[in-house]
This record gives structure tokens, sequence and C-alpha cells, in this order.
């Protein structure tokens, strides 16, 4: 087995999953700075159709909030008025997750994100060449590709755009059994070009 290891972060259980749109809703409304970003590091935003699609269904959902609730009987208003909150509050939260949590490339390591769904990081010096995939791969989240044992979708739908390869491979545990060698993985990334240049970028020496 390769003696490189990568570190990932499994699709979190649904309680967990509110607790990351939560406190990304809270960090996006206070403006908090992004703790990653700084000198040598690259942040690649990705989810772009995911990201329109949500954001469709959130705010269209605000105008039909108020349209049910006129003709809904008054003792029903308030309950309906709760669940319309939670549903538009939790759009919001999906989109402050994806907006907060990019992908992140710097000298030493390559974190690849979902959002909320799990994420992955990777040694850089395992990371050899990354090209345009325009792919569908159904699932959600950090996931084996089907039919491709060595290979990880790391995406929170299944448009995926970019695929990376590492050589030598990483060993990754999912947390569903023994760790196994990963040779490709697939993401979604909104300009793969940015991607493309900061893994271009020098890498950190090898020991």
């Amino acid at each position: 087995m390769t003696d490189l290891l990568g570190c990932a972060d499994p699709k979190p259980a649904g309680r967990r999953q509110l607790s990351i749109l939560a406190g990304a809703l809270i960090a996006w409304a206070t403006r908090r700075p992004l703790g990653e970003n700084g000198e040598g590091v690259t942040l690649v935003r990705h989810s772009s159709n995911f990201r329109q699609m949500v954001a469709v269904l959130t705010f269209s959902e605000i105008p039909l909030a108020f349209l049910v609730s006129s003709i809904l009987p008054p003792h029903l208003r308030w309950g309906h008025a709760v669940l319309e909150a939670l549903v538009i509050l939790t759009g919001f939260g999906v989109l402050a997750a994806l907006a907060r949590h990019p992908h992140v490339v710097s000298r030493s390591k390559v974190l690849l994100r979902t959002g909320f769904l799990g994420s992955v990081t990777l040694p850089r010096q395992s990371v050899r060449s990354a090209s345009r995939g325009i792919r569908t791969i159904e699932g959600r989240g950090l996931r084996r590709v089907p039919g491709a044992p060595a290979e990880l979708v790391c995406a929170v739908g299944s448009s995926v755009n970019v695929r990376i390869n590492l050589d030598p491979p990483v060993s990754v545990d999912l947390g569903d059994g023994e760790p196994f060698e990963v040779t490709a993985i697939h993401i979604s990334a909104d300009v793969p070009e940015q991607l493309f240049k900061a893994l271009r970028a020098e890498r950190a020496p090898e020991e």
C-alpha cells in the first residue's frame, strides 16, 4: 500500500449536516473571513449548477409561502410559517456552506470539498495532473465511483467537470471499511483554469 495518506471527512450524519449549514449561515451573515485564505493559498469555488438550482428554489419559496399562508385557515398559519422559515433557512444555509467551503490549494496540500457532504485532503506531491472531465456520476457527497474502485467523487451533486490524477496513489479511508488506494478524484470547479493554474504552481519539496 502507498505511504501517502489522505484525510477523508466522510459524508456526515443528518444532525451534523444541519450544524454545518447553521454555522455557515451565521458566518455568512456576519461576514466572517474565510479561515484558509492567505499567502500562497488558492480558493476555488465549486458546485455552481447546484448553487443556482438551490437559489432558484429558495427565492421562489418566499412568495409561495405568503401565497399559501393567505389561503390557510388562521389557526394553521403559525405552523405553516415555522415550516416555511425552516425550509428557507435551510436553503440559505446550503448556499452559505457552498460559498464558505471552497476547494483549497496550498504548497503542502489540496483540500477538496463538497460544501457540507464530506471532504478529502491530499498531500500536494501526490497530485500529478488535472484536466477537464465532464461527467454525471450518480450520488451526493464524497463517494466511490461505481465500477472504478480506485476513483472517488468529491461533489455535492452528480455533475463533475474536473478529473484530478494522483501518482503515487493516496490511501483513503471513507469510514466504510479498510483504507483503499485512490488514483483519481472527480470534482466540480466553477473555474477549472483557476484550479489548473494553482496546481501547476511550485509544490512543496518532496521528503
